[in-house]
């Protein structure tokens, strides 16, 4: 079982008033289709997140979904895209 360590964000972003506009959680295998997904969370409401779901390993896809379910259940705006709009897979 791997432990991951969580640290503390850099200091810019630690600063009182200092709000991300929006977050994209997406597979490592999409890095090379970032302008396009990018583009995508970057027309999001501020504070919205996207999350792309693999197609594939379906344990991350659902570990995906889980997150996607517990924001939404805390008031976050989340979008849900399939991997398969990026021509992956």
């Amino acid at each position: 079982m791997r432990h991951y360590r969580f640290r503390p964000p850099p200091a810019a972003l630690r600063r009182p008033g200092v709000r991300l506009d929006n977050v994209a959680i997406v597979p490592a295998n999409l890095l090379p289709y970032k302008q396009e997904w990018q583009a995508l969370a970057n027309g999001l409401p501020r504070g919205a997140t996207l999350i792309v779901l693999p197609a594939s390993r379906q344990g991350a896809r659902r570990t995906l979904e889980t997150v996607a379910a517990r924001m939404k259940a805390r008031g976050r705006a989340v979008t849900t895209l399939p991997a398969s709009r990026f021509g992956t897979e």
